[in-house]
C-alpha cells in the first residue's frame, strides 16, 4: 500500500493538519505578548510564516469534488461564520472592544471561514479561467494596491491567499508521492526551516510590520516603499510554499498525540477564540516573561486537548445542524 493512500494518508494529513492547528491557536495567544517581547515577536512572525499559509493549501488538496465543495459551502461555512461572529461582536461590543456591530467585517479568526465560503463558492468557475493559477500570483502579489479592499468580507484576504488555495486543489497524489519519497527532502526541509528562522530573525531586527503577513491591508498603512511591499509578497509566498514542501515532506503517516487534534481542525478553529481570549487576559498580569510565554504555551495545550474532546465536537456539530435546519428547514 502507498505511503499517501488509505488508511495511512487519512493519518498524514491528519498530523499535518494537527501540528497547524496547533500553530493558529498559539499564534493567537501570543497577539499580545509579542508586542513587548522579542523573543515572543520572533516566535510569532515565524509561525504566520507558513501556518496559514500550508493550511489553506490543504484546504485546497481537499477541495477536490467541486460539486459537493459548492453545494455544502453555506452549511459548512458561512451559517457556522455568521453565527460565531454575531456571538464574537456581541462580546467585543459588550465589553468596549468594539464600537459598532459587524457582520461583513470577519472578527479577529473568523476571516477563514469567510474566505472558505467564498473559495468553495468559485472554485467550479475559476478552475475553467486559462492560467488562473499564475493570475492569482500576480493578483495576490499587487492586492495591497486595491486600497478599497482590506477586512470589509475579508476580500484581501481572500485574493491574498487564493494561490495557496488554487495550487492545492490542481495538486495530485502522484506529486506528494513523489516528495514524499524523494531522497533529500528531509535535509532541503531542514535548510528550509533554517532560512524561516532567519527570515523571521531579521523581520524582527529590522521591525518590519508582521501585520503584513496578515495579508488583510492595503500598502499605503504600511510606511514602507511600494517596491519593498511587493517584494515582501513575493517572499512570502516564496516561503509560504516552502514549508508546503516541508510539512509534506515531514509530516509521518502514523498516528501521534495531535493526531485527534487534526482530526478536529475545524471545531478547535471554531471554538478557540472564545477560550483564548480569557488566557491571553488571564496572563497579563505576570511580569517575568519566560513564566508569562510558558503559560501561553500550557494554556495553548490545555484548550487543544479541551476543544479535540468528543463530547465538544459532537454538541458543536448538534448546534450547527440546529441552526441550519430552523434557517433552511427544507436542507
Amino acid at each position: 500500500m502507498s505511503t499517501i493512500t488509505q488508511p495511512k494518508r487519512e493519518y498524514l494529513y491528519d498530523n499535518i493538519r494537527g501540528i497547524l492547528i496547533l500553530l493558529v491557536v498559539l499564534g493567537h495567544a501570543l497577539e499580545y505578548f509579542r508586542l513587548d517581547n522579542k523573543v515572543g515577536a520572533f516566535i510569532y512572525v515565524f509561525i504566520y510564516l507558513f501556518h496559514m499559509p500550508v493550511f489553506i493549501f490543504i484546504s485546497g488538496y481537499f477541495s477536490k469534488n467541486l460539486a459537493k465543495g459548492r453545494a455544502t459551502a453555506v452549511e459548512t461555512f458561512l451559517v457556522p461564520y455568521l453565527l460565531l461572529n454575531l456571538i464574537l461582536s456581541l462580546i467585543m461590543l459588550a465589553i468596549g472592544k468594539i464600537d459598532a456591530f459587524m457582520i461583513l467585517s470577519p472578527g479577529w479568526t473568523l476571516w477563514y471561514l469567510y474566505c472558505m465560503f467564498i473559495w468553495r463558492l468559485l472554485l467550479p468557475d475559476l478552475v475553467k479561467v486559462r492560467r488562473i493559477l499564475i493570475l492569482s500570483f500576480i493578483i495576490g502579489i499587487f492586492s495591497g494596491f486595491l486600497t478599497e479592499f482590506g477586512t470589509y468580507m475579508a476580500m484581501a484576504r481572500t485574493l491574498g491567499f487564493l494561490p495557496y488555495f488554487l495550487a492545492g486543489y490542481f495538486t495530485d497524489r502522484s506529486l506528494l508521492e513523489k516528495i514524499y519519497h524523494w531522497r533529500w527532502r528531509k535535509i532541503i526541509s531542514i535548510g528550509i526551516i533554517i532560512l524561516g528562522l532567519i527570515v523571521a530573525y531579521f523581520w524582527v531586527k529590522i521591525d518590519l510590520p508582521p501585520e503584513i503577513l496578515w495579508r488583510d491591508r492595503s500598502f499605503l498603512l504600511f510606511k514602507l516603499p511600494l517596491y519593498q511591499n511587493i517584494l515582501d509578497n513575493i517572499l512570502l509566498y516564496l516561503v509560504g510554499f516552502a514549508f508546503v514542501f516541508v510539512f509534506i515532506s515531514l509530516a509521518a503517516p502514523r498516528p501521534h498525540f495531535f493526531t485527534s487534534w487534526g482530526q478536529k481542525t475545524l471545531a478547535i478553529y471554531l471554538l478557540h477564540v472564545y477560550l483564548v481570549a480569557p488566557l491571553v487576559e488571564l496572563t497579563e498580569t505576570v511580569k517575568n516573561p519566560l513564566l508569562h510565554l510558558l503559560l501561553l504555551v500550557t494554556g495553548t495545550l490545555l484548550i487543544l486537548y479541551i476543544l479535540s474532546r468528543p463530547k465538544v465536537t459532537t454538541t458543536l456539530q448538534k448546534t450547527l445542524a440546529r441552526v441550519l435546519h430552523f434557517i433552511m428547514p427544507n436542507h
